[in-house]
């Protein structure tokens, strides 16, 4: 939308990392998914392009942790 992503969408970077899930003005915003090259994966919330709110990290070994982000920032895990 106005040349910028807007919406649900895929964007992949030329080393690997790929998010996929909502756009707002060219932000990651709301729900969405990131890996990394080597597996690593967050999927989760998001506000202003970072990590905001409950999100699950899934470790390059599979193990699941949920947790809480700010502003891009774990600032704990739930049990």
């Amino acid at each position: 939308m106005n040349n910028k992503m807007h919406g649900k969408g895929k964007f992949t970077w030329m080393d690997g990392r790929s998010y996929e899930g909502d756009y707002v003005e060219d932000k990651k915003e709301g729900l969405g998914t990131f890996i990394w090259p080597d597996g690593k994966k967050y999927i989760g919330e998001w506000k202003n392009g970072k990590q905001h709110g409950k999100g699950t990290y899934i470790s390059t070994d599979n193990q699941k942790k949920d947790g809480i982000w700010n502003e891009g920032k774990r600032e704990k895990w739930i049990d």
